[in-house]
């Protein structure tokens, strides 16, 4: 079947912004190829972290992988929303990843499985259940479940949690005040909040820190399934995207946050 082509945007505001926000997504791509190379090869690692667990027969695991797809997608809505200019609301999506895979991994070192999958699964059966499974998934749970096995990477990922509720995935000062403009004209001072916002340094510390959580996020994949991520040759690919990480962004603005230095993360 011949593909259909679609009509132009309307010129409604709703249309003219969504056809501007996917403007800046083609520019974004164009403006920094090698940020844009290096998120096509994370983007691949997830797809080859999927590919590698397709037969997996561990009917406990499920729930785990079904988290795992969802942290993939919740990092491309992430730099979708960065490359588009919506850098604010990049952030809310990349905290989406962290927990994704927090949730993933305590499910996954469950020790009498499938206790803590019952616990999510039945989250909503009633109110004793809810609040049953608000308290075994609290935040600092399953922190503490990545902390006990990695705690390099546990401490760095708790960092780059605390940044994404700074810079937007809470409504703080940081992240409602970041794509502002201020101008005055005589006695008038007029305050103009960006929703699509055309500053680089925003744009690329967002690229910087989906790439950071990422990472954070294949390396526990990695917990989880060990063995097939050595036999694909998935340890390798890491690490190389730890060293273009290190690299890439070093041209542009500093942007990494000061309490967050490479060898902190990494």
């Amino acid at each position: 079947m011949a593909e259909r082509t679609l009509p132009s945007w309307a010129r409604d505001p709703l249309s003219t912004f969504l056809s501007d926000a996917e403007r800046n997504e083609r520019l974004s791509s164009l403006k920094f190829p090698n940020i844009y190379g290096l998120l096509q090869r994370v983007h691949s690692a997830f797809q080859s972290s999927t590919a590698i667990i397709e037969n997996d027969r561990h009917e406990e695991l499920l729930p785990v992988r079904f988290l795992m797809a969802r942290t993939h997608a919740a990092f491309l809505a992430a730099i979708r929303l960065g490359m588009s200019g919506q850098v604010v609301e990049a952030h809310p999506a990349l905290r989406a990843v962290i927990e994704d895979i927090w949730y993933a991994l305590h499910l996954a070192k469950d020790p009498n499985p499938p206790s803590r999958a019952m616990i999510w699964l039945r989250r909503n059966d009633n109110q004793a259940a809810k609040t049953q499974c608000k308290n075994e998934f609290f935040v600092a749970n399953v922190r503490a479940t990545h902390a006990a096995l990695d705690p390099t990477t546990a401490t760095a990922l708790q960092a780059l949690y605390e940044w994404t509720i700074e810079r937007g995935a809470h409504p703080n000062p940081q992240g409602v005040l970041a794509a502002m403009s201020r101008t005055e004209a005589g006695q008038h001072l007029t305050y103009d909040v960006a929703i699509l916002t055309d500053n680089p340094t925003l744009v690329v510390a967002t690229l910087k820190t989906a790439v950071e959580v990422a990472v954070c996020a294949l390396k526990i994949f990695r917990l989880i399934f060990p063995e097939r991520f050595t036999i694909m040759g998935l340890d390798a690919e890491i690490e190389t995207l730890i060293e273009f990480l290190n690299t890439v962004f070093k041209p542009y603005v500093p942007v990494a946050p000061p309490s967050r230095g490479e060898s902190d993360l990494y």
